[in-house]
């Protein structure tokens, strides 16, 4: 089956031939009512096209709400001394969406991604009584790395990902998806 290819990548696809692509990410990417888009990154890789765009859904959040969030109190020009806004007070709730797209299909949001990731890793770990090793294929992301590393029990952790220029992409674009700054280090003695 083919998926997620675009106009242009094969001569003989059309997306509107199969109903099951109608509903993949490229039309979120091409034909959505945002309140900010931003593509971050547009490139072909060895293996892919990759595309990380920024954007604001207005059926979750407005610009309006993004701006505030980035005024401290005293950036707010109503401040009399008041407490800043709600949204500059949860900035975390107002930032824009980011959304991987692989050859045109959305693989990833921002949103939701922690959740995504959890539930692919930890029912294998914790189905297994001591992981101490782990393999991942793929997962360029970085996030099921993070997750798996999250289990004490795991000394070595591979990541064999064939498209290393989407790792590179992925930490430059998406630091968040594999940001392990929450885990604890178990270990206070161990400087490297």
């Amino acid at each position: 089956k083919r998926r997620g290819f675009r106009e242009g990548f094969d001569p003989n696809w059309s997306r509107w031939s199969d109903p099951i692509d109608q509903g993949l990410g490229i039309d979120m990417y091409r034909r959505h009512d945002l309140d900010g888009k931003v593509s971050l990154v547009s490139e072909q890789t060895s293996f892919q096209h990759v595309d990380v765009i920024e954007m604001i859904d207005p059926r979750y959040s407005s610009l309006g709400a993004y701006e505030r969030s980035l005024l401290s109190n005293d950036d707010d020009e109503n401040n009399d001394e008041s407490p800043s806004s709600y949204e500059s007070r949860h900035a975390e709730m107002y930032r824009p969406d980011k959304v991987l797209f692989l050859d045109g299909v959305q693989q990833s949001t921002l949103v939701g991604e922690t959740e995504y990731h959890e539930s692919l890793v930890h029912p294998a770990m914790f189905a297994h009584p001591n992981p101490k090793r782990v393999a991942i294929i793929g997962g360029g992301e970085g996030a099921t790395l993070r997750e798996v590393l999250r289990h004490t029990t795991v000394e070595e952790a591979f990541m064999i990902e064939i498209d290393g220029e989407l790792v590179e992409l992925c930490k430059r674009y998406l630091p968040e998806w594999s940001s392990c700054a929450d885990i604890d280090d178990d270990d206070d003695d161990d400087d490297d």
